[in-house]
């Protein structure tokens, strides 16, 4: 029972560890009033009155990995687009809207590759979330 257990917290160990995000960074010239985040390893939100400008985080998996992204924004006024990105600047999704946008997209993240999960707003109000899984 014992060596069940250790290997269950094992498995769940090794999996909470597979996926990483840092940040919430701002490319130069940002301009936001009210912006509120949070972030974790699997996810990413955030509220604004009035954003302008580029934000990304960081996302990276220590083994190749296929992984499920969720992402939705909801906009009162402006423009907002988001995107994920590798370090190649290869586009695996994206999602541009002037009031709301919803995606589900599986995307094969490969170990040792930093990806960004972009997002830029123009005037933008309202709010984005994304959410993140490995599914194999």
């Amino acid at each position: 029972m014992k060596k069940t257990v250790f290997l269950l917290l094992c498995a769940i160990s090794l999996k909470a560890q597979t996926i990483k995000s840092s940040g919430t960074y701002f490319i130069g010239g940002v301009k936001d009033k009210d912006w509120s985040n949070i972030n974790g390893d699997d996810f990413t939100s955030a509220k604004f009155k009035s954003y302008s400008g580029t934000s990304y985080v960081i996302i990276e998996v220590t083994k190749d990995a296929t992984v499920n992204f969720k992402a939705n924004s909801r906009l009162k006024a402006g423009e907002l687009e988001f995107k994920l990105i590798d370090e190649q600047d290869n586009e695996y999704f994206r999602c541009k809207t002037t009031k709301a946008c919803e995606l589900t997209k599986e995307v094969r993240l490969v170990k040792n590759q930093k990806y960004k999960l972009l997002m830029k707003g123009e005037d933008a109000r309202g709010t984005y979330q994304a959410n993140w899984e490995i599914i194999n």
